[in-house]
Order: C-alpha cells, then sequence, then structure tokens
C-alpha cells in the first residue's frame, strides 16, 4: 500500500515490527580488553518486547507511549531506533536509494521497563533496523548485523532472537538449542544501578578475572528445557558487584528463593532480577508474592524464547 504524493513519487505506507526484551540466562565476565569486558553469556528472548511504527514521508519526530513512556527516553537523534536508522542510512548510501529513510517518524510503544537490564532500548534499535529494511526492499543480514553492533551489544542478538551464546561484547553468537518453555518473572527495581558502576566495582572486586565460559551444563539444561538443572549451573559473574552498591538486590533475590522460585538471577548488570518459575501457574503466584516485596518495583510475567525483531503490520 503507498500513498502518492505527486504524479511521480510515492511514499510507503507505515510498517509496524516487534521486538523482544531478553534475559541473561548465563553471564561469565572475563577481563577488560580495549575497553570492553570479554563476555560469555547466554541470551533468551522474552516475550515482553517493543512495538515500533516507522512512518514514512514525517519529520524525524520520535514519539514514545505505552505503559513505560518514560521521559529519560531520548526523542532525538541520540535515541537506539534512531541511531539504528541513520547507521543503516551511511552503510547503504551511494548503493541503495535511502531517502525513504530519512525522515522517517518513529512512534515506540514501550512495554518494557526503561533502564531495567532487560534491553528495552536495544530492543527499539532492533525493531528499527528491520523496518528500515523493509521500507528499501530488504538488506544483507551482514549489513544489519554491523549496525545493530554499532549501536549496541544485545542489538545484534534481539535481531534473531531465540536462545543464543555470545561472546566478545555479546556480539558473536552462536544458536543455543532449547527445549519448551521457560516462564520468568522480572522483578524490577525503582532505583538505578548504573552499568558502568558495576563493571568497575566488578573490576574492584576481581582484579584477575578467569577468562569467561559459558558451563556445558547450561547448554544441558537448555536443550533438555530443564529449570531445576539450569539453577545449578546458571550464574550472572556481576551480582556480587551490584549487591555491593545495591544491598537491596540480595535482599530480593531471598525473598524469591523463599516463595519457591527454581532459579533468581540478576538480569545484565541489574537491578531488574529474573526467577525462573517451574510453570506458569507458578509464575502466577510468584509474581504476586514478589509485587508484595519490599525494593520490587513492579512483578513482570514472561516466557522465553521468543523470536528476534519481526515485521507484524505493513500498512
Amino acid at each position: 500500500m503507498t500513498v502518492p504524493l505527486h504524479p511521480r513519487m510515492t511514499i510507503p505506507a507505515p510498517v509496524k515490527v516487534q521486538a523482544p526484551g531478553k534475559i541473561n540466562i548465563h553471564l561469565g565476565v572475563g577481563a577488560a580488553n580495549n575497553g570492553y569486558h570479554e563476555l560469555a553469556t547466554v541470551f533468551q528472548a522474552l516475550n515482553l518486547g517493543e512495538t515500533l511504527t516507522l512512518i514514512p514521508g514525517g519529520t524525524r519526530t520520535i514519539i514514545v507511549q505505552g505503559r513505560y513512556a518514560d521521559a529519560a527516553v531520548p526523542r532525538d537523534d541520540s535515541n537506539f531506533a534512531r541511531r539504528a536508522v541513520d547507521l543503516l542510512i551511511a552503510a547503504l548510501e551511494g548503493d541503495r536509494d535511502v531517502d525513504v529513510l530519512r525522515d522517517l517518524d518513529i512512534v515506540i510503544d514501550k512495554q518494557v521497563p526503561v533502564a531495567g537490564g532487560m534491553g528495552g532500548g536495544s530492543a527499539d534499535a532492533a525493531a528499527a533496523l528491520v523496518g528500515a529494511a523493509h521500507l528499501v526492499g530488504g538488506v544483507d543480514e551482514a549489513i544489519l548485523h554491523e549496525c545493530a553492533v554499532a549501536v549496541g551489544a544485545d542489538v545484534a542478538f534481539l535481531l534473531r532472537g531465540g536462545t543464543a551464546i555470545g561472546h566478545g561484547r555479546g556480539e558473536k553468537l552462536s544458536p543455543v538449542l532449547t527445549r519448551g518453555t521457560f516462564h520468568w518473572v522480572m522483578a524490577t527495581s525503582a532505583s538505578p544501578l548504573p552499568t558502568p558502576d558495576v563493571y568497575a566495582r566488578f573490576d574492584e572486586l576481581n582484579p584477575d578475572p578467569a577468562p569467561a565460559t559459558v558451563p556445558d551444563q547450561v547448554l544441558t539444561a537448555l536443550a533438555a528445557g530443564d529449570p531445576y538443572s539450569l539453577a545449578d549451573s546458571a550464574a550472572n559473574d556481576l551480582t556480587e558487584a551490584a549487591v555491593s552498591i545495591m544491598p537491596g538486590i540480595a535482599e530480593v533475590m531471598e525473598a524469591g528463593r523463599d516463595a519457591g522460585a527454581v532459579l533468581p538471577l540478576l538480569s545484565g548488570s541489574g537491578p531488574t532480577i529474573g526467577f525462573l518459575a517451574r510453570d506458569a501457574h507458578h509464575a502466577l503466584d510468584l509474581a504476586v508474592l514478589l509485587q508484595a516485596t519490599r525494593g520490587v518495583n513492579e512483578a513482570l510475567r514472561t516466557t522465553g524464547p521468543a523470536p528476534g525483531a519481526h515485521i507484524v503490520d505493513e500498512g
């Protein structure tokens, strides 16, 4: 569907794209290299995600709406979605007609908490890349990957979704076989926990860290769809650092254990904590109990793995 502009030009119809949030099921952190820590992480995409509408022929306006339409979300060129589109324009310019992307209006329906360690901004970037690629008739996956990594390390994973191992900064991805559905309750915090502060504290606590790895048991548990085996092997190397900055994290984790959570897990650098439940019914009970726990802003039920960024409506 197109909207006539004048006899020789048309403006493509808006395109709507969804992209998932994420949890780091395992996060191994190694030594810093060129300003970044070497990671070995297992991402899982969650069905609690973002929806973006890209509207050609606009004025480069960014509209943020939805449950988490926080004033802290940038409305200028620093917004991850806008940065992703601008990077794609730069990558294609000279080889493709990218004029349709220059004046896009972007409407972001935020359903992932802001600054909660669940990759909401990265999901916005992934969705913007998929939508922009559609508007120019398709883009090679390698180009999309390069643009994604330039925005942020998690963006490349959220393009593909599912479950995957990430090495380097998390951008070197390998798919992971996963059986069944994992039920999570994500307990968010009202207090921020800046990522640079957590990594700086990690360096203080671990002046000579071991190389980052993903235990074989984590992959075996995912392949079997066994939450209990996963609980025995998954970990986040940033937990001690995060707790030392925000001690309330440990209290929330303990409350989740007392409520029967199979596994409490800091997502990324926090402060959101993912609690693995036995099944959907247990997740509901767990969410109710955690919602009443001091230090928990919201307890959100979700499942994984979820698909990566994908188009849901072409106008």
